[in-house]
């Protein structure tokens, strides 16, 4: 039977390939015409995001391969930085719509939703994953890789006992002076 602490370990490995697996999935649909059911509203949002830069065919290839590129960083873990990067530009554009084209994603703006608007607001569920899965790779503060993928658990374990430690030091006397009483 697995600890705790190995369950624990293996969640954000789980939620890190899930993840990329879905990014994955969802990019490589969008290569194919009329298979993805976001492919109207994708192709609409990055459109008036570039100014009309991009046609609609251009703009499902480039969000295609924004998608595909954050499956493999995702599964394979690679470059987390960039890929968490990529990850936040991704999410301020699925969340565009609801801004940029509220007659997509809205019954009765802002208050009920159509079948595309709860698709864009589950994202929601997405951001919090990324972040759990890509935040400890980001924001860490070792930024030696050896000493960053020591178990998180022990090192909590450590500052705990350093904390009790000083808790229970007489604040008059000196460290020595208690070892040796």
């Amino acid at each position: 039977m697995a600890s705790s602490s190995e369950i624990a370990g293996r969640s954000p490995l789980f939620l890190r390939v899930t993840l990329g697996l879905v990014y994955f999935h969802f990019g490589l649909l969008k290569f194919f015409p009329d298979l993805s059911p976001a492919e109207l509203l994708a192709t609409q949002t990055v459109m008036a995001l570039s100014g009309h830069l991009l046609d609609a065919h251009g703009a499902l290839i480039c969000l295609a391969l924004m998608e595909i590129a954050l499956g493999i960083g995702f599964i394979f873990n690679l470059f987390p930085r960039i890929t968490f990067a990529l990850f936040i530009f991704h999410m301020c554009g699925t969340f565009a719509p609801l801004f940029v084209l509220p007659e997509f994603t809205f019954k009765i703006a802002p208050f009920a939703f159509n079948i595309e608007g709860q698709y864009i607001f589950k994202n929601i569920v997405f951001v919090a994953a990324g972040w759990t899965v890509l935040y400890p790779h980001v924001f860490r503060r070792d930024s030696n890789p050896a000493a960053a993928s020591e178990d998180q658990s022990s090192a909590t374990s450590e500052r705990e006992a350093k904390f009790i430690d000083r808790l229970s030091t007489p604040t008059s006397a000196s460290h020595d002076e208690t070892v040796l009483v």
